[in-house]
């Protein structure tokens, strides 16, 4: 598939976005704790693209659950939170930090994740906890491939939130109707991996050379944390096309002994019925990947390219 130079700057800038692994540790009860022997207490999640996770931070809260009346979370009159009488009148929108918070679960499922964590911040939740459809087959490890999008409306969402699986969730869910469960929530950011960058680019596209500029400090940062893997937009043309045969490269610069086919390598006119030509714009593609193959290396085993 071809993606276009103006899309690439979003594009690169999406990859370099970091994997943040949300978890929850239960404190207690240790009875709860002890249902889940093969991570020692720990559930592991996915978190929102939208809200605001406290990266790195660790707080501690009570699990709060109300039963849906059917709207599956999705509306304020749907269910009603039992919050201790002291944190009620505290308001996550005024700024209020209270020693111990509101970590809210709710069902997925009926409404989009934002207006799900919404409600629930509108009921005084300063986090929330998303269990997996009751009919969901879909594990820890599956869970963490999931993205809680943002529906357009994330701005609206002060508070973090995850989203767990449907078997750990369960338990979570009748612990809560129980009695008192106290947890600690993490945001922890990877540390010592390598972050992968795609970029699509031409180097007749105006946009990829301007991105790539603006993105020189951030490259010279990050050097051997980030694998850049540049990608070129060429493209064929039918064999008997004359008329776009300027697009073509006829020849490879500095090497006599190389042949091409015809329209077998073109790149876009960046300039119309200015000088360069689609076949110039093929050229310096393969001189800048080029360039790169030979001067890219390694700083460790485990490091990124870095030319």
């Amino acid at each position: 598939a071809m993606r276009s130079p103006r899309g690439a700057a979003a594009l690169a800038w999406a990859s370099l976005l970091l994997a943040v692994r949300a978890q929850l540790k239960i404190l207690a009860p240790d009875s709860l704790a002890r249902e889940f022997p093969d991570t020692h207490g720990f559930v592991y999640g996915t978190t929102a693209t939208f809200g605001a996770p406290m990266y790195g931070e660790r707080v501690i809260g009570r699990l709060v659950y109300g039963e849906s009346k059917g709207g599956n979370h999705c509306t304020e009159d749907d269910y009603d939170l039992n919050l201790p009488a002291a944190d009620a009148a505290r308001d996550v929108e005024k700024g209020a930090e209270p020693d111990l918070i509101n970590v809210v679960l709710v069902r997925r499922g009926g409404c989009a994740f934002v207006e799900k964590v919404l409600v629930a911040q509108s009921k005084r939740a300063h986090a929330v906890v998303v269990v997996d459809r009751e009919t969901s087959d879909a594990d820890s490890e599956d869970i963490q491939k999931i993205v809680m999008s943002d529906n357009g409306h994330g701005h609206k969402v002060r508070i973090p939130s995850l989203l767990i699986s449907r078997f750990e969730g369960q338990k979570l869910v009748d612990a809560a109707r129980r009695g008192n469960v106290v947890v600690e929530l993490a945001w922890d950011i990877p540390r010592g991996q390598v972050v992968v960058a795609d970029f699509w680019m031409s180097s007749g596209s105006r946009e990829s050379g301007e991105f790539l500029e603006r993105f020189r400090y951030a490259a010279e940062t990050l050097k051997y944390y980030m694998q850049f893997n540049p990608h070129y937009h060429i493209f064929s043309l039918p064999e008997g096309d004359a008329s776009s045969s300027h697009l073509c490269a006829k020849a490879v610069d500095s090497c006599a002994e190389c042949v091409l086919e015809v329209n077998r390598y073109c790149g876009t006119d960046p300039d119309g019925p200015g000088p360069v030509t689609g076949g110039d714009v093929v050229n310096e593609d393969l001189r800048q990947l080029c360039v790169w193959n030979v001067t890219a290396a390694r700083a460790s085993a485990g490091g990124a390219l870095y030319s």
